[in-house]
């Protein structure tokens, strides 16, 4: 299995630097708060520093690793949908489906693996530089220098690695126990089957987010942990969202369904979203993530100056909360730009089809713009509202206007800079995929 793992590798190229991608942003976010902590339980770091530089990153590393693991899960499963013919090959010589979980898994291993020093290197980068900044802010003393030691980083390291052996595991479950010789299930009737527990989490992720961002209702509006409550809030919110995703892409599919008079690029468009929704929940599962998070950590900042508490604690640590979240929001832009690529190009033998029945170039770029359209839609509405709920009790705490949460500025960005890179990346990549399919 280990030489058919290395060889499928070398193949598998592009895949293969998706999942590094993922990997490495991954490894610098979580060793970087790793480092942070190292610090913080230093026997340099003076006694007053240290339950600050241990509360801080084990809050905003607990999401990260819950987001980490849910993008390598998600790119995964869009990867390996692409090789569904040889892993039926592979089950076709033999191989049983453990066998090819392993396989798999191997794989995705030796790809974290490759990427984990650049990784650990970056951490120790923005560790630094976010302990310079909490130390020129006056919230630790000059004697808590960065000693971030070695086994705390590389633990960090250790669990990226764990998450993505967890997350190969879970993503090819599915595949390879597919019978080889029996064609997959129609798209739709997966998508719409709810595998049992999957809305109660959501469910559940929903309620504990707005609970953390409520909790500052009872909370003085200079204590610290009104942002860190918050932030949290957002991120649950943000990721229950997305774990209904199959619901959101129902909601577009009802919407398209109600027009009757349309161009053909929107009737296609239409036809494949209620055929094959499965196709854009990737995108609308990221994009909802990085609106509800994003949104959400620029209006908390905006809060916070509207506040008027410039130079205070709070203030300062809102801003070290949005440079960690502003890097997290660029792992989610590459695992959204990732996961774009893989799915458009797995639907080269589509287009070429629809050459053949007479369709042009232009028309079937129109319909997968369309389609990109229709889930980047649903996706900016579900995140904005989502990071909307969650700031909306910081708001009222930190300067009793509750319409202060809903200033449109941080939407605005975060919105342009969604729709910038769904929109973009489809167009570019299938603009290159429809032209070389053409027959």
């Amino acid at each position: 299995m280990i030489r058919i793992a290395v060889r499928s590798f070398a193949y598998h190229r592009t895949a293969a630097i998706a999942t590094g991608l993922v990997a490495l942003v991954g490894t610098i976010l979580i060793t970087s708060m790793m480092t942070l902590l190292g610090t913080g339980l230093a026997p340099s770091t003076a006694a007053a520093d240290r339950a600050f530089l241990v509360q801080f990153p084990l809050i905003m590393g607990g999401w990260t690793v819950a987001i980490v693991l849910f993008a390598m899960v998600s790119t995964i499963n869009v990867a390996l949908a692409g090789r569904a013919g040889e892993i039926a090959g592979i089950r076709l010589i033999g191989a049983g489906p453990r066998q090819v979980q392993r396989m798999l898994v191997v794989e995705t291993a030796a790809v974290t693996a490759v990427t984990a020093p650049f990784g650990l290197a970056g951490g120790y980068v923005i560790g630094r530089i976010v302990t310079g900044d909490i130390q020129a802010a006056g919230l630790t003393s000059a004697t808590s220098v960065f000693a971030p030691g070695v086994l705390l980083p590389a633990l960090g390291v250790l669990v990226v690695l764990a998450a993505s052996v967890l997350a190969a595991w879970i993503g090819s479950r599915s595949l390879a126990h597919r019978s080889p010789v029996a064609d997959a299930p129609p798209l739709a009737r997966r998508t719409r089957a709810t595998p049992p527990g999957r809305r109660v989490t959501a469910t559940l992720m929903i309620i504990a987010g707005l609970g953390s961002s409520a909790a500052v209702l009872g909370m003085d509006p200079s204590d610290v942990l009104t942002t860190a409550m918050t932030g949290p809030g957002c991120v649950l919110v943000a990721v229950g969202l997305c774990v209904l995703a199959p619901e959101l892409i129902a909601l577009v599919n009802r919407a398209s369904t109600r027009r009757t008079h349309r161009a053909a690029p929107s009737h296609l468009a239409a036809i494949n979203l209620s055929a094959a929704p499965g196709r854009v929940r990737p995108t609308v599962t990221f994009l909802t993530l990085f609106v509800g998070v994003a949104a959400g950590t620029l209006s908390m900042q905006g809060i916070e100056n509207a506040a008027g508490t410039t130079g205070s604690t709070g203030q300062v640590l809102a801003s070290i909360n949005y440079f960690v979240v502003a890097l997290i929001a660029a792992f989610m832009a590459i695992a959204l730009t990732n996961n774009l690529v893989a799915a458009i190009s797995q639907r080269r033998t589509e287009f070429a089809v629809m050459s053949l029945v007479g369709s042009t170039s232009t028309q079937t770029h129109r319909m997968l713009v369309r389609e990109i359209g229709a889930a980047t839609a649903i996706s900016v509405v579900a995140g904005s509202v989502g990071a909307f709920l969650a700031v909306l009790p910081f708001a009222i705490v930190k300067t009793g206007n509750p319409l202060q949460a809903a200033a449109p500025l941080p939407y605005a960005i975060t919105i342009a800079i969604g729709i910038g890179v769904t929109l973009g990346v489809s167009s570019l990549v299938g603009r290159h995929v429809i032209r070389t399919a053409t027959p």
